[in-house]
């Protein structure tokens, strides 16, 4: 009787079992639909000092030998920018040659938010890594000249040969500090590379407007032309750039603040709007910016720009609040990515799309943009959806504190929908670690690259962190749409579920075990349904 018993209990703990690993599946889904497959989270940095911190990762996929470079800097101990180097999609990383130059070897300058170093591959299989560095200088930050480089490669990042785009100058502030450098490749001519950057400081006793610049080059980034400075009258931060099949090149960049007098009680603060300029003379001039989006009143990251070369169309891709005026007492507000898209080469814009789908008051940061070559429009970012206490903006008060994980959203119908987020981290990052958050802001927005197949994410991570080291590493997974497990099977392995759970309870295991251990593979990584585009 009590084995019967036994087996009667057993057998419900394995229909039980077999039900929750099968609970994904949806009366009526297509066949074809399927659940993205999440790898595993692979470290991608392998430097041992306790007080590492591994900062605004990048990553770039080789279209021509399908190699995955990442290029970071480690803001804390030698503050170098590096590359890494992939040859098995990310399973595995490996050093790679250094793009920088004696004796401007300090990439990650007193951890000051980034980006440290931006990475692109032309169509012809060569890397181009824009970065801003300087000699390692015991002066104070916004003394130290900071020179914009940039390196290229034609074996996927092994060797560099590197030019400077801007000599800074020493004992001007407002022309020597510059920052956040960012890059974009002509699609049907590599030969055209342009590398735009912050220039200048904000202080009260600031005397000029910060600039946007950017920098053409007709030659491979071999030599580059004086800089373009895009701004209107009130400035504005380092600007997101994208290419046209036409040769145009697009910029986005939201304005700040020079000029406005500090506001007085019960006055509101300045709008910094979101702007649009383009040039169609290859970055010699530039059209006047105009506004494309409201902005918010206290932003805290430009937005980035994509440039889809199968349909022409453009993404701008950005973090922010639904409300412009977001810096009163009263606002209690949150973080959104934000989508907007233009088919008709940035005459237009369409209206806001909201990417992430949680249903808590909680923010979400840092997005990355890329284009799949069938025009798949591929958004990651930083998301503190499970964070035990989500982080509210409010004045005085970043919102970047407890736990954020990665996550991934895709849409094939030019931005104008986004499917189910997929959660791809493996583990909650804890941001009271680290110099991502805690009032350092060393961070930029997500590493992404794509192919036909999925994505490819890098992302800084806190989990390797041992007592107040606050170290942090580069993590690295992929998303496979193609050819991902169908709904109900279990998540991302090909091995069924009932043949797991067999050889589970054939070696002894309990059926409670078994079942959670299903549960949760079944979970783990990707909760959302997707379809696959054919």
């Amino acid at each position: 009787m009590r084995g019967r018993a036994a087996r009667t209990g057993l057998a419900g703990a394995v229909a039980a079992a077999v039900g929750m690993a099968g609970a994904g599946a949806v009366s009526g889904q297509p066949e074809e639909a399927y659940r993205p497959a999440v790898t595993g989270s692979v470290q991608v940095t392998a430097n041992p000092a306790p007080v590492r911190a591994h900062s605004s990762p990048q990553i770039a996929l080789n279209p021509v030998t399908g190699e995955l470079v990442v290029v970071e800097a480690d803001v804390r101990t030698d503050r170098a920018c590096r590359v890494h180097i992939s040859l098995d999609q990310g399973r595995s990383w490996r050093p790679g040659g250094s793009p920088m130059v004696d004796p401007y070897n300090d990439c990650g300058f007193y951890a000051e938010y980034g980006p440290y170093a931006t990475a692109a591959f032309g169509r012809d299989g060569t890397l181009y890594v824009a970065f801003v560095a300087s000699e390692l200088l015991a002066r104070a930050r916004n003394d130290v000249p900071r020179h914009v480089f940039l390196a290229r490669s034609t074996d996927s990042g092994r060797s560099f040969q590197t030019t400077r785009v801007f000599d800074a100058p020493d004992g001007n502030q407002e022309r020597g500090l510059n920052k956040g450098p960012m890059l974009a490749v002509d699609p049907t001519n590599p030969a055209r590379v342009y590398v735009g950057w912050r220039q200048g400081v904000f202080t009260a006793t600031t005397t000029e407007k910060l600039k946007a610049n950017i920098a053409a080059s007709h030659d491979g980034g071999r030599t580059f032309g004086p800089p373009v400075e895009i701004t209107d009258s009130r400035g504005g931060d380092y600007p997101g750039i994208a290419v046209g099949n036409d040769g145009t090149v697009h910029a986005v960049y939201w304005a700040r603040t020079f000029g406005v007098p500090a506001t007085a009680p019960g006055e509101q603060a300045p709008l910094r709007e979101i702007m649009y300029a383009r040039s169609t003379d290859g970055g010699a001039t530039f059209t006047p910016a105009r506004v494309i989006d409201p902005g918010n009143q206290s932003a805290s990251r430009p937005a980035l720009l994509a440039h889809d070369p199968l349909t022409g169309n453009l993404y701008m891709v950005w973090h922010g609040n639904h409300e412009p005026n977001n810096t009163g007492s009263e606002y209690q507000g949150h973080l959104d990515v934000f989508v907007r898209a233009s088919t008709d080469g940035g005459n237009t814009w369409g209206e806001r799309v909201v990417v992430n789908d949680d249903t808590v008051r909680a923010n979400q940061f840092e997005p990355g943009v890329s284009i799949a070559p069938d025009g798949r429009v591929d958004i990651a970012w930083y998301d503190f959806r499970h964070s035990p206490s989500p982080p509210i903006v409010s004045p005085g008060h970043n919102g970047d504190k407890g736990m954020s994980d990665v996550y991934y959203s895709y849409s094939t119908d030019g931005g104008r929908s986004f499917v189910p987020n997929v959660r791809v981290t493996d583990r909650s990052i804890d941001r009271s670690v680290g110099v991502w958050g805690n009032d350092i802001n060393s961070k930029f927005n997500m590493g992404i690259a794509s192919d036909r197949r999925g994505v490819y994410l890098a992302w800084q991570d806190s989990r390797n962190a041992v007592g107040e080291s606050h170290s942090e590493d580069v993590y690295s997974a992929a998303v496979w749409l193609e050819g991902a497990q169908p709904l109900g099977g279990g998540g991302s392995s090909a091995t069924p579920a009932w043949l797991l759970l067999g050889t589970g309870l054939a070696l002894g295991l309990g059926a409670a075990t078994v079942a959670a251990w299903l549960l949760a593979r079944r979970t783990t990584g990707s909760p959302a349904r997707v379809a696959v585009r054919a």
